[in-house]
């Protein structure tokens, strides 16, 4: 079931990003051929943006498919290899979590002050809230990674 999850967040933050280049090319076009522009297309495309970031971060984390620099690693043991991946597993989750919170308070802070996007008066705390759910989920993915790799029921 988490991989089904993990699947369709990869397919979200895939068209999440995917409707960023397309009103980028349909802002820029009809700005420059006809003098026209999309209303928040800026702010629509940066919320999106870092939706799908969130949400892809969460992937990645449970995946492994992060950016790595593994001269450490590449040196280890096996047992090690698995400290090492059990240990950055945990450092990920604290950090993603202390971001969650933070991201959360942000959110509270935002529909507190009824902050809105310039002209469709968009409530911005819920843009906020989409990545706030993103930055939650990678935290507990970060863990769940730990657990299963510490269980030997994932491999790194």
């Amino acid at each position: 079931m988490l991989s089904r999850f993990l699947s369709a967040i990869d397919v979200v933050s895939g068209l999440l990003l995917g409707c960023v280049v397309a009103l980028t090319f349909i802002e820029a076009s009809l700005r420059y051929l006809f003098g026209v522009q999309v209303p928040d297309a800026y702010s629509l495309s940066g919320y999106a943006q870092g939706v799908a970031i969130f949400w892809g971060i969460a992937s990645a984390t449970y995946a492994g498919r992060h950016i790595n620099v593994d001269i450490l690693w590449d040196a280890a043991n096996a047992l090690n290899r698995l400290r090492i991946d059990v240990f950055a597993a945990v450092v990920s989750g604290l950090f993603l979590g202390t971001m969650a919170y933070m991201l959360s308070l942000k959110v509270i802070r935002s529909k507190a002050s009824f902050e809105v996007t310039n002209e469709l008066q968009l409530s911005v705390w819920l843009f906020l809230a989409a990545a706030a759910a993103g930055a939650v989920f990678a935290s507990i993915v970060a863990f769940v990674r730990a657990y299963r790799l510490v269980r030997g029921t994932l491999t790194a």
